[in-house]
């Protein structure tokens, strides 16, 4: 999937969402033009996936109303960079590979990593690890 899909999705999503608010009342119709305003000055055609991502978390810092379309797509980023950078770093310490360590939690932090898109539309947790029974008793 790629970053135009993703950005195509949110924005739908918003549409839905404003459309929804204004049904019921929620929001006026002043909020909902300002709320399309911002999804449009952030998410460009053509933005690359670390832009993208950096752009979806501002997505709700001013329009609140925004989190239920932002949240899956950073718990998406937590999952898919975050963790698995994480892993990494643990692993390089354990190496003994501390610059190496050090340079990549301060680009995760600095959510400049590449990303890579790994084909999943929606997040889905890892399966349960299989059961672990008790040893058999010693006779």
């Amino acid at each position: 999937m790629t970053p135009d899909d993703i950005r195509q999705q949110i924005e739908l999503k918003v549409v839905e969402l404003v459309k929804a608010r204004m049904a019921d009342g929620s929001m006026t119709e002043e909020r909902s033009q300002q709320v399309s305003q911002r999804v449009l000055d952030l998410l460009q055609p053509g933005m690359s996936m670390e832009a993208l991502y950096r752009a979806i978390s501002k997505l709700d810092d001013t329009m609140p109303e925004l989190s239920p379309v932002v949240l899956p797509y950073l718990r998406e980023y937590e999952h898919n960079v975050t963790k698995q950078a994480q892993e990494t770093v643990r692993n390089l310490i354990k190496q003994g590979h501390y610059d190496a360590a050090a340079q990549l939690a301060e680009k995760v932090i600095k959510q400049d990593v590449q990303l890579v898109w790994e084909g999943r539309a929606k997040y889905t947790p890892p399966p349960p690890p299989p059961p672990r029974f008790p040893p058999f008793p010693k006779r």
